[in-house]
């Protein structure tokens, strides 16, 4: 061998050796890459044996990597995992890169740990990958959807109870319609009921008031016509008496002493001139009280429910009648002076004693309203005690005006129209309300002016109308057709 040739061979044989140290080197560096992964690198043969293992293995699963190799990774997989394992290594000849696969292993431990598969085929049917543990995504996975069936599950329940809540409401709501209503309902009830029952009692105590009226004009009438019929006789006898006396004036001129001495005693002379005067007296007072007797029978129609034609100025008459007291000024009241206009009015078809009921309503209210301004336009307060003084001190005259007249071919009107204290525009507004009063308590029910408002309007198919001003009066207008057939 030339030296040449030995030199080439030394220096080839110095590259191979440098070659494979940097060949071992890089393996070795390469396999201490491997060591050191996270993530378990594995090889096997084309039957699923393990045949490498880095310590990756031991820290994920627990088992030592002698123990593995040479031995099925099927082994350390779950049951249900296991066909998915077998069925990769069916189609390693078909396809060589298979990725994210996830797969549960058995720790040493018999806990449950998710790897995920990253492999491929290599020469000779050889299998390497990787192994990368998502136990904790997995478990972050599970609770976050067993977080969200939670969620969903309390969202679900959130909404049964959102319509439960609202069936509870709308049930709730409706229930409170229906009690609103049913207390609407009662309490209507309850005010018809008080009413009526007030309208019972006003009722009866105007019929027991007719009643009275009626008996007192009976028991007055049968003695007023015994003396009524017999004074006109007495008066003729009276007269033929002295007559007679006269005449034995005439025809005795002396008479004896004890005759001259009884005319003296007993003024004969006074007598006869005053005796017929006292007659005449006797026979107003009679024909006074034969008219009294007559309202008297008038206003006891208040009893009668029957349809029938009267006149409706001897229903305001007989009421004035009944009221004289009050309009004379009892009690150190001023008197009120009554202006009657009457119109010429047919007979009226009605019920006549519920009209004398509103007629007796109106004109009590307008004869408080009249003392009651004179009482406030009184020196602090207190009743007048002379007339004079009393006039003096009023700018006004207590008045109370009654008018009536004939409205077209079918209705009538009268008016009543006093010059009292007056109302307010909300009173005048509220006075037909039932129960409603200005009156002092237990002065006053509020039921007259309702109760006459029902009989002219509801029982007469009228009109009642006021109109008022404070201080100045009040007027109540009422409007009747002249027979309930119109």
């Amino acid at each position: 061998m030339t030296p040449e040739f030995l030199a080439d061979n030394e220096l080839h044989t110095q590259i191979q050796y440098r070659l494979i140290e940097q060949i071992s080197e890089s393996e070795r560096r390469y396999r201490e890459l491997v060591e050191n992964l996270r993530e378990i690198v594995f090889k096997c043969d084309k039957t699923g044996n393990l045949t490498l293992l880095n310590k990756a293995w031991t820290l994920t699963l627990g088992y030592s990597a002698s123990e593995c190799l040479n031995r099925p990774m099927d082994d350390y997989l779950h049951a249900e995992d296991r066909e998915l394992w077998l069925n990769f290594l069916t189609q390693m000849h078909t396809q060589q890169d298979l990725a994210c696969w996830e797969l549960r292993f058995h720790h040493k431990n018999t806990e449950i740990i998710w790897l995920e598969l990253s492999a491929r085929s290599e020469a000779q049917g050889e299998i390497s990958g990787s192994l990368t543990n998502i136990t904790d995504r997995k478990r972050a996975q599970a609770a976050l959807k067993e977080a969200n069936a939670a969620l969903q599950m309390r969202i679900e329940q959130l909404r049964v109870e959102n319509r439960e809540r609202k069936q509870t409401e709308a049930t709730l709501v409706q229930s409170r319609e229906q009690l609103k209503e049913q207390k609407q309902q009662l309490e209507a009830t309850l005010q018809e009921l008080r009413q009526t029952q007030s309208k019972l009692i006003h009722a009866e105590k105007m019929s027991s008031l007719g009643q009275l009226v009626a008996g007192i004009a009976h028991e007055i009438n049968n003695p007023i016509n015994f003396i009524y019929g017999n004074i006109i006789h007495a008066n003729e006898y009276i007269q033929d008496l002295l007559d007679l006396v006269c005449l034995y004036q005439q025809q005795y001129c002396a008479p004896v002493k004890e005759i001259q001495e009884k005319i003296k005693n007993i003024e004969l002379n006074y007598l006869l001139a005053d005796l017929p005067r006292l007659m005449s007296s006797m026979q107003m007072g009679a024909d006074r009280i034969s008219e009294i007797v007559l309202s008297l029978r008038n206003f006891s129609r208040l009893d009668e429910a029957e349809i029938k034609p009267v006149d409706i100025h001897e229903g305001i008459n007989s009421t004035l009648m009944i009221l004289q007291s009050r309009l004379k000024g009892a009690n150190n009241h001023i008197p009120i002076q009554i202006i009657k206009e009457y119109g010429e009015l047919p007979q009226v078809e009605c019920y006549a004693g519920q009209l004398n009921q509103v007629f007796m309503n109106l004109l009590s209210n307008a004869i408080d309203a009249v003392v009651s301004r004179c009482q406030s336009e009184a020196i602090d307060g207190e009743y007048y005690q002379g007339v004079q003084e009393r006039d003096r001190e009023l700018s006004f005259t207590p008045m109370i005006e009654i008018h009536t007249e004939v409205a077209g071919d079918r209705y009538i009107v009268i008016r009543i129209i006093d010059n009292g204290i007056g109302m307010t525009e909300v009173t005048r507004r509220r006075i037909f309300d039932p129960f409603f009063t200005t009156k002092p308590v237990g002065k006053g029910t509020g039921l007259g002016l309702a109760i006459s408002y029902q009989i002219v309007v509801e029982k007469h198919g009228g009109l009642l109308e006021c109109s008022s001003e404070v201080d100045k009066g009040t007027e109540f207008l009422i409007k009747l057709p002249l027979g309930l057939s119109y």
